[in-house]
């Protein structure tokens, strides 16, 4: 019996806990809202377009050597920064040495064939002594050359001689034959002359061919090194030191990464309002920015650009036209490939109507704001105005319609709902 009595005691308690619960929540439930009023003003924003792109190296370059050989430098790595003219890889330079002291013996060699010594000529240097640095055969003076003087001196005794022997003859000191043993004799060193002038166009010819023969050499053996055509960042390593490589084969992939492309696919009913020097104001998304020591760096926070250029078609896929913007990227802050969101001011900052992001509450994709009203009972109540948004700045939104300056507005309405009792406070 007193078990039975116990029972019926807690059951009571329990039922009695369960009622009291049940007023405090309907008591809650009564209780008006705190809320804060702020008052609508105005603020001056630019009109902009808001479009999405990504961040796209300034150039990408597959680099490789002009001649093909054993890799026996490969400085740089995946990441490594590079300034203008550092070297990148260089081959075996054996080859290349032995070729270009084949072609300077070569040059010598013609240069001996027309009686002159090689006076350092080394292709790409100086010419040479006299005439011979000239590429153009009838700029040489063929007649300073030796073969064509020894051939002149042997004409020149030629004719003299048939002189004397024209006298001989016509003071019958000597018989009519050997005149015409002179004329022959002054006929061969005429064709002699002839001759020696043509080899020696011929070795004058010779000797640029050998000087061009020597520029080759020396220009293979500059191209088995390979150097940055300009500061950057190396994206990719397309070989290993040791490696036989044919000529043009790649070698590395080289980012210019200062400036940055922001490329921008803006759509086509917006494109007539872009131009070029306007300023792009965007954010990069996720962590993809890093620090010039290379490590990540969180919160980037908002970057700028310039439109440098306007594209020159309509995509039919998207309907969009690519819009490109230069960002500066001295620090190599941005990596390419970033994905961004961005703003293009196309007009200048104008006052506008704007209210806090947190004052509005959207469902079932409308937007309201709640002022408040009080009622012949003197009880307070929330009332939704609905209104269309425009652009943000920051915590704030432009407003449209719906909305006159100077409302007094709820502040913060997350979970606000029309018709809900409130009260306001400081």
């Amino acid at each position: 019996m007193r078990g039975i009595t116990l029972w019926f005691a807690s059951g009571w308690l329990l039922l009695s806990a369960c009622s009291g619960g049940e007023q405090a929540l309907a008591r809650a439930a009564k209780a008006p809202r705190e809320v804060a009023l702020h008052l609508v003003g105005t603020a001056d924003l630019p009109r902009v377009v808001g479009v999405t792109g990504t961040l796209a190296a300034q150039e990408e370059l597959v680099l490789g050597l002009q001649v093909g050989g054993r890799l026996q430098q490969l400085p740089v790595d995946l990441g490594d920064r590079v300034e203008a003219g550092a070297l990148l890889a260089a081959l075996d330079p054996r080859d290349f040495e032995l070729e270009l002291q084949r072609a300077t013996a070569a040059l010598a060699t013609a240069y001996a064939k027309l009686g002159r010594a090689d006076s350092g000529d080394r292709g790409s240097g100086d010419r040479g002594s006299g005439d011979l640095g000239s590429r153009d055969l009838g700029q040489v003076d063929l007649e300073t050359l030796a073969p064509v003087k020894e051939a002149q001196a042997v004409l020149q005794e030629a004719q003299l001689q048939r002189e004397r022997v024209v006298t001989m003859v016509q003071e019958q000191l000597s018989p009519p034959a050997e005149l015409d043993s002179a004329d022959a004799a002054l006929a061969v060193a005429q064709s002699r002359l002839q001759r020696a002038r043509d080899e020696a166009r011929t070795q004058v010819a010779e000797v640029l061919q050998r000087r061009i023969e020597l520029q080759q050499a020396e220009k293979r053996l500059a191209d088995a090194s390979l150097r940055a055509p300009w500061p950057g960042r190396v994206a990719a390593r397309h070989a290993s030191a040791g490696q036989v490589l044919a000529a043009g084969a790649p070698v590395l992939t080289l980012l210019r990464t200062d400036p940055l492309r922001l490329r921008l696919p803006v759509p086509e009913r917006l494109a007539s309002a872009v131009a070029v020097g306007q300023r792009v104001d965007f954010t990069v998304d996720g962590d993809a920015g890093r620090q010039s020591g290379g490590e990540p760096q969180q919160g980037l926070g908002a970057q700028h650009g310039t439109v440098v250029r306007l594209g020159a078609n309509v995509d039919r896929g998207s309907g969009t036209v690519m819009v490109e913007a230069a960002v500066e990227n001295a620090g190599g802050v941005l990596l390419p490939g970033g994905f961004c969101r961005a703003s293009i001011v196309v007009a200048k900052a104008e006052p506008v109507l704007v209210v806090p992001k947190s004052a509005v509450v959207a469902f079932a994709g409308v937007e309201r704001v709640f002022t408040v009203d009080q009622g012949k009972d003197g009880a307070q109540k929330a009332k939704g105005l609905i209104v269309d948004l425009g652009r943000s700045a920051g915590d704030q939104v432009e407003v449209l319609r719906g909305l006159a300056s100077g409302t007094r507005i709820v502040r913060d309405a997350a979970g606000l709902t029309p018709e809900q009792a409130v009260k306001v406070v400081d």
